[in-house]
């Protein structure tokens, strides 16, 4: 998207900037972390379909100096990568997850408190560890749901997106450092309805994937609930897979995605967010791509069949 390009100059010091840090690691810490982000690559937090992590508070952080900001960024790039690798860990033991990667986190997560204490004044603290055990109590209540059998309830799919409260976290850090604490009760509702619009397309995009692996997203818990009522037993993997691309299912998850987006904007106008409104209409248009695209594939394997 545009108006993610337009913040490549300082995405790229900030990638500079966080490999002169690993660069500067022991041996073995250092070939870890250069192993996991050449994995990356400079351009991950603005491929078309990232979420906003890096670019919310760049766009929040006008008052800001550009050395704050920085900080700011490069501390989230490391808190994330934090939080990747041990999702990956718990989530893909046998396939992205590599404990080895758990020990170089550690540096990572240290240096990211280190440069938001820099700025940050003694509410961050407060805000931000409340952000931080949100994320870890969500994320864990997910994996017990997911593991656990039975139905999802969509009120638990909801409440599980607050998974994602580290988003709030540089944020807070923004405010801060500016000392402008204003619309801070905007800041969880933003994240959260984000968080539920990218978490609901997610799970349309990725469905053939957990469909075939076994996953258990809430589209495919759904998805499975419409199918053993049609089936009047447990359903197949082929019934699944028929309930998502005959019924409008997925098109309605697409749609609840849209409006979660306008929630987020109304939310991110209360807060000041500068460019949201040119965000959010550029990931609309996508958005709406995708669901007219379901909608077709959907139509067509009706007549076909």
């Amino acid at each position: 998207m545009q108006v993610y390009a337009d913040n490549a100059p300082i995405l790229d010091r900030v990638w500079t900037r966080l490999h002169r840090r690993i660069d500067a690691y022991p041996p073995a810490l250092r070939e870890l972390a250069r192993d996991f982000f050449a994995k990356a690559g400079p351009g991950y937090f603005s491929r078309p379909d990232a979420a906003p992590l890096l670019h919310l508070p760049i766009w929040l952080g006008r008052g800001v100096t550009p050395d704050a900001l920085e900080d700011i960024l490069e501390a989230t790039a490391l808190a994330y990568a934090y939080v990747r690798i041990q999702d990956n860990v718990v989530d893909e033991p046998d396939g992205r997850g590599h404990p080895p990667y758990l020990l170089m986190s550690n540096a990572l997560l240290w240096d990211a408190l280190a440069l938001y204490r820099t700025h940050a004044d003694a509410h961050f603290w407060d805000v931000a560890r409340c952000a931080w055990f949100t994320f870890s109590e969500q994320t864990e209540a997910e994996r017990r749901q997911l593991t656990g059998g039975g139905s999802y309830p969509h009120a638990a799919f909801v409440q599980h997106a607050r998974k994602c409260a580290l988003a709030e976290v540089p944020l807070y850090a923004v405010m801060g450092a500016s000392g402008d604490w204003r619309g801070e009760a905007q800041v969880p509702k933003l994240v959260h309805a984000l968080a539920l619009s990218y978490g609901c397309v997610n799970d349309v995009w990725g469905h053939e994937r957990d469909l075939l692996s076994g996953g258990r997203t809430w589209l495919l818990s759904h998805a499975r609930e419409v199918a053993r009522e049609a089936a009047g037993g447990e359903p197949s993997v082929e019934q699944v897979r028929r309930a998502l691309v005959h019924t409008p299912i997925m098109e309605e998850l697409v749609a609840q995605s849209i409006a979660e987006l306008g929630r987020a904007r109304t939310a991110a106008a209360a807060l000041g967010v500068a460019h949201f409104d040119v965000f959010a209409a550029q990931r609309s248009v996508r958005l709406l791509h995708v669901q007219s695209r379901i909608a077709v594939l959907r139509l067509q394997a009706v007549l076909a069949a």
